[in-house]
């Protein structure tokens, strides 16, 4: 796939008028068509700015998690640190047919973050002295 740095360099190399059009697409690597396509399209001369992706990312579809979702979301505001293992074995019983790893990414996302660790940082020697004083 071209990207915004193949369609700058081409209009440079056609600026630039050494050779033909065909050499300025080879030393790229872009062939005869797309090139004549760009051209046509107008898309060499459009600011770099103004280039967007030419596809959006695919909507997500539904999965087989998503009737047991609302059972994880109860059960983890119940009991929050309940474990994936658990989960799995609950929802199994309820009729879930997925695997275990999408239960651990959909679990990720609704567990609280841990605290951050603060670190307690004594000299050499001072931690032990100041217990046996």
């Amino acid at each position: 796939m071209h990207g915004v740095s193949d369609r700058v360099l081409l209009r440079h190399l056609l600026e630039e008028a050494k050779g033909s059009r065909l050499d300025a697409a080879r030393r790229i690597g872009v062939g005869r068509t797309t090139m004549y396509r760009w051209i046509k399209a107008g898309l060499l001369d459009q600011p770099i700015e103004t280039i967007k992706a030419r596809y959006d990312p695919r909507p997500r579809g539904p999965t087989k998690l998503d009737p047991f979702k609302p059972l994880i979301q109860a059960r983890l505001s119940e009991f929050p640190w309940v474990s994936g293992v658990r989960l799995f074995a609950e929802i199994q019983a309820a009729g879930y047919a997925g695997g275990v790893t999408q239960l651990r990414e959909y679990v990720q996302t609704l567990r609280p973050e841990p605290e951050p660790l603060v670190r307690y940082e004594t000299q050499p020697g001072h931690q032990a002295h100041s217990l046996s004083s």
